[in-house]
């Protein structure tokens, strides 16, 4: 009997140990507050947990160098600013996971009672600047500063030594400081770096490439999770400033976090850009920013610091596999062009044009006046399947598809009648019944003694290409889950339609459309069958709106409705009336009866706004007003 339970006991012991979160350290650049709100949603939403890991989020002391405890092995993940780039250069192996602000907090204030109203009188003052601002020092050389042109402090984090007079500017966050200035109202001026076009990211969430290299899954479920964390804080700020008061830290007051939160939303703008998004091309400025301030080499190049999910990674794939069909492209043009003006002059050596001919690394293909096969090479054997003897003498016709028969015999007809080169794309057919794609171009030539014309095709299979430019497309464009359009393109329709209905006199609407009891649905069942209603959501939208309205998922359970030449707003509400009632229709999920609502904001064009943003604002203010119950 004891062996038996040995044995149990050794079989069940790895299984329990395996089930068991895996434990990290998040380390934060500040002392707990709002600014952090998205990692606390994380841990205590349970989205850490769903990802299978046990995160200690570890505040930070004065002192405290985030990448420093990264690099020492004491934390897995940590919070930096935009110098994370100068880090990576100077050693550590940096990989930035995400960014949270998408325009830098820092600043630089001064009192208003000191006369300092303009960043030059700084000159010969007394100045504090934290660690880790170079945006700020950025900012100031530009405005032909020296370092030796004021006196730099040691940033004592106090406000009270401005406020005293112990230093005349002092760096702080807009989203933290401001709020005492503003509650004691003691008025300041204040100056950014954007007002000299540097725009740095803030808050920015980091690893280091050896844990992604020997714990890729756990950094891309963090990740994961963290993004699903500021998602949350951000759509229910008043439940993360009760929590963080609640069981993170009571230095702030309740006030003072609903002012973070506010001025937060502010940098991050939630409803316009999903948290976590990077754009290489703006770090490479960063990067060049800090090269101009002597500290980076020139064209020190980023996108080894960069981490981004399989999805983008696989548009990183993409965008280089395009690249190179586009230089293969160019090659063979120039081929194409080499063997035209070969074909043109009869001084040419017949052997040496037959051989060129024959092994050409693309498809080549000689026509008479009558589009009959004259030539084909061992290229267009491998492409097309069928061999020379199989398609001499034939009409070229024969291998192309039916709807595409009329075009091509047009366009060949130009290359003979007006002695150009054409171009032209179209489907073709192979021996074996399949399809291609390909893209031909088409170029005249006579005999030696000019009296018959011929046509010399070349052909290039481009399917494959097509294909990814649709993937291309389809991951830049649309929503991955629920292949309605993504953030950036329904605010380009919108754009565009408001173009339309500016143009022709003629009303648009907006519906800013929020699914109730989504959450409960994600807690209850689990997120699986979260992602199959927002998927029956999207449906239900396409299937309700007409063909020349558009619907787009923003983030989370949030969707955007534009209805084009809607005539006024009785219609508009007809139908988001429609769509509720449609949307409140019960479901099954895998085997789970699901029944959800919606509540729905409308603005119209041009009677609440012509403006995009306040459009937007505007549907959205009306939203919340419907799910309060305040709307009708």
């Amino acid at each position: 009997m004891a062996r038996v339970l040995l044995f149990w006991l050794l079989l069940s012991g790895p299984a329990v140990s395996a089930a068991e979160p895996d434990k990290v350290t998040l380390q934060l650049k500040w002392k707990h507050q709002f600014q952090f709100a998205g990692y606390y949603a994380a841990k205590e939403k349970g989205f850490y947990r769903e990802a299978g890991l046990d995160v200690n989020i570890v505040e930070a002391e004065t002192g405290t160098d985030p990448v420093r405890e990264v690099a020492a092995g004491r934390a897995q993940f940590g919070v930096g600013t935009s110098e994370l780039i100068l880090n990576r250069y100077r050693g550590a192996n940096i990989r930035v996971l995400g960014v949270i602000f998408q325009h830098s907090p820092l600043s630089l204030i001064t009192l208003a009672s000191s006369g300092i109203d303009h960043v030059h009188k700084l000159v010969d003052r007394k100045v504090m600047i934290e660690a880790n601002s170079a945006e700020l020092f950025a900012y100031l050389y530009q405005e032909g500063f020296t370092p030796r042109a004021f006196a730099l402090q040691h940033h004592s984090q106090d406000l009270n030594d401005l406020l005293s007079g112990k230093t005349d500017a002092m760096s702080v966050y807009v989203t933290d400081e401001l709020y005492e200035l503003k509650r004691q109202r003691i008025a300041y001026n204040q100056f950014s770096p954007n007002m000299s076009g540097i725009d740095f990211y803030g808050d920015n969430f980091f690893t280091l490439d050896s844990e992604l290299q020997t714990k890729p899954e756990r950094v891309k479920a963090f990740r994961e999770a963290t993004l699903r964390g500021w998602r949350y804080a951000m759509q229910n700020p008043e439940e993360l400033v009760q929590l963080i008061y609640q069981q993170y830290s009571q230095r702030h007051s309740i006030e003072h976090l609903r002012y973070e939160a506010a001025a937060m939303a502010e940098l991050m703008k939630p409803d316009l850009i999903d948290p976590g998004y990077m754009n290489k091309g703006r770090w490479q400025h960063i990067a060049q920013t800090y090269h101009q301030l002597g500290l980076l080499p020139e064209n020190f190049d980023v996108e080894a610091m960069l981490y981004f999910p399989d999805s983008e990674a696989d548009l990183s794939k993409l965008r280089t596999t395009l690249y190179y069909g586009a230089v293969g492209l160019a090659l063979m043009s120039l081929l194409s062009v080499v063997l035209f003006r070969f074909y043109r002059r009869a001084s040419i050596n017949e052997n040496r044009l037959n051989t060129m001919f024959e092994h050409a690394p693309l498809s080549l293909i000689v026509l008479d006046e009558r589009c009959h096969i004259k030539s084909w090479n061992t290229e267009a054997e491998k492409t097309f399947l069928w061999r020379s003897s199989e398609m001499l003498g034939k009409n070229i016709m024969s291998m192309v598809a039916p709807q595409y028969c009329a075009d091509v015999e047009q366009k060949l007809a130009e290359v003979i009648r007006r002695h150009k080169v054409v171009r032209c794309e179209n489907l073709n057919l192979r021996r074996d019944g399949s399809e291609i794609l390909c893209e031909w171009l088409n170029a005249p030539f006579q005999d030696a003694k000019n009296r018959a014309n011929f046509i010399l095709c070349m052909a290039r299979d481009i399917t494959e290409q097509k294909h990814l430019e649709q993937q291309l497309e389809q991951a830049a464009h649309y929503d991955q889950l629920t292949s309605l359009p993504n953030r950036a393109l329904i605010l380009e329709l919108i754009k565009q339609s408001l173009a339309v209905a500016a143009r022709q006199k003629t009303k648009l609407a907006i519906l800013f459309l929020d699914l109730d009891g989504f959450k409960a649905v994600n807690d209850r069942l689990g997120h699986n069958i979260g992602d199959l209603l927002l998927q029956a959501t999207a449906k239900r939208l396409s299937h309700v709106i007409r063909n020349c309205d558009y619907a787009g998922r923003l983030a989370g359970d949030e969707f955007l409705v534009i209805l084009q030449d809607i005539g006024g707003r009785e219609n508009a509400q007809r139908v988001a009336d429609i769509l509720q009632r449609t949307i409140a229709k019960p479901l099954t999920l895998n085997s789970h009866p699901v029944t959800v609502t919606a509540s729905i904001g409308i603005s119209l064009y041009p009677d609440d706004a012509d403006d995009i943003d306040l459009l937007i604002n505007e549907a959205d203010q009306n939203m919340y007003q419907v799910k309060r119950g305040e709307l009708d």
